[in-house]
């Protein structure tokens, strides 16, 4: 799926909760992939996009779904001959994308090409690329096992601008102010809708969006997807359903 504004372009490459997302966003000045769940090597080669444009890779957290493609990826860009700088930008404290990194500079330190480039971001904090500009904001997201809360997770979404148009991605988040100031006026926003409307109050508070929250979120931007869906889960709106809410 695809949407061209005027000066961005966004492809969803893939996203189900549990499985994997990976989001390509695209400028005259950027081409930025936001989180890289399994088989984003793949969904990357399709699009027909060369090693050398991607600029950069944000993560909205550090979640096996958002991150199992990233070894392969910067082997695949080792085994190319990458020489550009491969810069990776994540929430602070999110152990899982430094251990990545670390494992993958630990194996290859001798034979990388290119350096890898390791970014903390914090609530709040913004990355200029040009006349790209990317916007962090910390929402609520939780570890877990089988629905059970373990502890919080560092999880960021973000409110992409170029020139005057605005994308938003909310990553994966429970109900939270910080989702207000993502999605508002944004052109595109992609929406997490992860969870059936009757799931329990605990997840619909520290996990994920239901169905309804992504709905009314949605209302608050110019269009919206509703992405993340889970497999089996009732009364979502798809894989990557589209909506024109009412503004």
């Amino acid at each position: 799926m695809q949407w061209r504004g005027k000066g961005i372009t966004v492809t969803l490459l893939h996203s189900r909760a549990g499985l994997a997302t990976q989001v390509l966003i695209q400028t005259l000045e950027a081409t930025l992939l936001f989180d890289a769940g399994d088989g984003t090597l793949r969904d990357l080669i399709r699009t027909g996009v060369p090693h050398q444009d991607l600029t950069g890779v944000y993560f909205t957290h550090g979640h096996a779904d958002h991150v199992a493609g990233l070894y392969a990826l910067l082997g695949f860009l080792r085994s190319e001959g990458h020489e550009l700088p491969v810069r990776i930008w994540y929430p602070e404290g999110s152990r899982e994308i430094e251990c990545i990194l670390g494992a993958f500079r630990d194996a290859h330190w001798d034979s990388l090409p290119y350096l890898v480039e390791a970014h903390p971001l914090a609530d709040h904090q913004a990355v200029r690329i040009g006349e790209v500009e990317v916007f962090a904001r910390r929402v609520e997201h939780w570890h877990s096992i089988r629905g059970e809360l373990l502890s919080p997770a560092p999880a960021l979404g973000y409110r992409i601008t170029f020139r005057d148009e605005t994308v938003a991605i909310s990553g994966d988040t429970a109900p939270c102010p910080a989702l207000v100031d993502i999605v508002r006026d944004a052109d595109l926003a992609l929406i997490e809708a992860t969870l059936g409307d009757e799931a329990p109050l605990d997840q619909r508070t520290h996990l994920h969006l239901t169905t309804k929250a992504a709905h009314d979120l949605a209302r608050l931007a110019r269009r919206a997807w509703f992405i993340h869906t889970a497999v089996g889960t009732p009364e979502t709106p798809g894989p990557c359903a589209v909506r024109q809410p009412d503004v």
